[in-house]
């Protein structure tokens, strides 16, 4: 009896201790890799690589779930016949896609970044060339809607740009570029036959500068499209003025209350000053001359202009400086500038305005 207790105590701890050293070395589920790999998976995510590279996330998180329903499955067998070899390796191939992923976003945010910059760079080059020489044109309500979308769509997209949200720069971008484009060819549309009259502006001009040299005089030259007024003197250019016109400068004055700022050969006929004027000083040009005069009566003819009158009281005078086009067809100079024109000009003086003296190429480029 002894000894048959003796052998099942024997059996026993034999039993016993097999099992516990089956269950030492059996292996342990990897927990700590898969937690890890959640985490890996789980970073990319949040630095967007889902967005970069989404085949790479997706392959990546079937593996991290592969490798969970592996666990499950194993866990369910005898802890001595586990084996957690495939759970392993699907963990390890997930976290390489993770990490291949958020790789591959760094690299494509970097290009993007670059990529972004210099189409923001460009775009904003757009928007200041047409602030610089098509905002203060008359331009359609269509054209200036399309500008004022593009500004604020490049606005929107350097903001995003600034807190690298790249995907959404460039759908910003593109639409930036699109509008702002549009809105230079309209503007490019709308000046292209008014610039057909460039060789006889710069006719104009050529032959009031070699006046005022072959008198030794002063004589005004006025660019509408560069809103400046240039005075000579014997020849040489010697003062230059910021110019405000009518609102509906584009285009020589065709009849009264056009708005429009005349185009032609004048000279200043009168000055006046104090109680002549409502404006601080004022230089009275003979405008219409004979040019305007049957340029009038041709359109009134063939009905293209209203029965208005030609107009008249077309002045170089003060109170400028508003920053817009605000006159009835005047030009205006701050009081400071007439003040220094003042001195250099009388009656008789010449005072020729032209649409511009630089082609529309050399405006736009284009």
């Amino acid at each position: 009896m002894k000894k048959t207790l003796l052998i099942l105590v024997v059996l026993l701890f034999f039993t016993v201790s097999t099992f516990a050293t089956l269950y030492y070395f059996s292996p342990k589920p990897p927990l700590s890799s898969l937690e890890q790999c959640h985490r890996t998976i789980a970073d990319a995510i949040e630095q967007e690589a889902d967005k970069y590279a989404p085949e790479l996330i997706k392959e990546a998180e079937i593996y991290y779930e592969g490798a969970r329903e592996a666990l499950t499955k194993e866990n369910e067998k005898a802890f001595f016949l586990r084996n957690y070899k495939t759970v392993i390796h699907l963990v390890e191939t997930a976290g390489s896609k993770a990490s291949e992923a958020t790789k591959k976003m760094a690299e494509d945010k970097a290009n993007l970044s670059r990529s972004l910059l210099e189409k923001l760079e460009i775009v904003n080059h757009k928007i200041e060339h047409f602030e610089e020489n098509y905002a203060n044109l008359p331009l359609n309500k269509a054209a200036r809607k399309d500008f004022t979308n593009a500004k604020l769509k490049y606005l929107e997209s350097k903001k995003a740009y600034e807190r690298n949200a790249f995907l959404l720069v460039s759908n910003n971008l593109d639409e930036a570029n699109r509008l702002i484009s549009k809105s230079v060819d309209a503007a490019h549309s709308h000046l292209s036959s008014y610039f057909e009259d460039l060789p006889k502006w710069k006719r104009w001009h050529q032959e009031t500068v070699d006046w005022s040299r072959q008198n030794s005089a002063a004589a005004v030259v006025v660019d509408k499209f560069a809103h400046t007024c240039i005075v000579y003197q014997s020849g040489k250019e010697t003062k230059r003025f910021v110019a405000e016109l009518g609102p509906n400068w584009i285009g020589t004055k065709q009849f009264r209350g056009d708005k429009a700022t005349p185009e032609g050969k004048y000279h200043i006929t009168k000055k006046k000053s104090g109680k002549q004027t409502i404006y601080y000083k004022a230089l009275l040009i003979n405008y219409p001359n004979d040019e305007d005069k049957a340029r009038y009566s041709k359109n009134l003819k063939n009905g293209s202009i209203p029965r208005k009158g030609i107009g008249n009281l077309i002045e170089i005078h003060g109170d400028g400086g508003k920053g817009i086009n605000w006159t009835d067809g005047c030009v205006a100079l701050t009081n400071n500038d007439i003040d220094k024109l003042w001195q250099f000009v009388g009656p008789g003086t010449p005072v020729t305005i032209v649409g511009s003296l630089r082609s529309l190429h050399e405006i736009n480029g284009r």
